[in-house]
């Protein structure tokens, strides 16, 4: 099920999208970072459908270790998860996926539990896709996931953690209004790039680009260039 953001989802999705950009330009690995945050960090490669890692946490509540989790490949999201909702969760992750699209956070809330024995717990979750570590390889995903009964508390430590991410989470649902298309075309105009500029390269009319323009400085509710480039500063849009 996926959740609407409010004020303790929308901390966790921007501090996600913080962490990731910062993963991203090897500011630091999730394995530096991944047993300070309070939740369920992992990292699945979508090539091979296998679970890259896992934190401490989460090999605590699973009962596995890393290596265990690693070796189980596949059978890992069948042993942990409902099947019916892997099933939708499959369908809704595979879009976010296929958009391709580094920028975003895709959040839902899900049951996991750690074994037969075991009762199902609420989780909410926040994926992030990861560009491939080189050309031609396969991106991953990154996920945390946080039980629903301490999100308030969590939400509030990973923010500690990403203590320059402030404006982020203030404007996090400004940016989530924007398109694939308006933050490419958000790059373009940070990098120089006149409107004719943006036509030639994106092969679209002169009149489109005006009007992305004009609905990127809606959503943002901005009136200066300067204002936009804090924007593509803070959501790492700039190049």
């Amino acid at each position: 099920m996926v959740p609407i953001l409010d004020h303790t989802t929308v901390p966790i999705a921007a501090s996600l999208l913080h962490l990731g950009n910062l993963i991203n330009h090897n500011r630091f690995s999730l394995e530096d970072i991944g047993d300070y945050i309070p939740g369920c960090v992992m990292e699945q490669s979508l090539l091979l459908m296998t679970n890259r890692y896992m934190n401490k946490q989460g090999c605590d509540i699973l009962r596995r270790s890393k290596e265990e989790l690693q070796n189980m490949g596949a059978a890992y999201f069948s042993n942990f998860f409902p099947a019916e909702e892997i099933a939708c969760l499959s369908m809704e992750l595979g879009k976010f996926i296929k958009a391709q699209d580094y920028t975003d956070v895709y959040g839902f809330f899900q049951r996991v539990r750690p074994g037969c024995d075991a009762d199902y717990k609420w989780y909410y979750t926040t994926s992030h896709l990861c560009p491939p570590d080189q050309p031609g390889g396969s991106p991953s995903l990154m996920n945390i996931a946080l039980d629903v009964s301490s999100m308030g508390f969590a939400g509030k430590k990973i923010c500690k953690l990403c203590d320059d991410n402030s404006f982020m989470v203030k404007n996090y649902l400004k940016f989530t209004r924007l398109s694939k298309r308006e933050k490419e075309i958000i790059t373009l105009i940070t990098r120089g790039l006149s409107s004719y500029e943006i036509s030639d390269r994106l092969f679209i009319s002169i009149h489109t680009v005006n009007n992305h323009r004009k609905n990127i400085l809606s959503k943002l509710e901005i009136r200066s260039i300067t204002q936009l480039l804090r924007f593509a500063e803070a959501f790492d849009l700039v190049e």
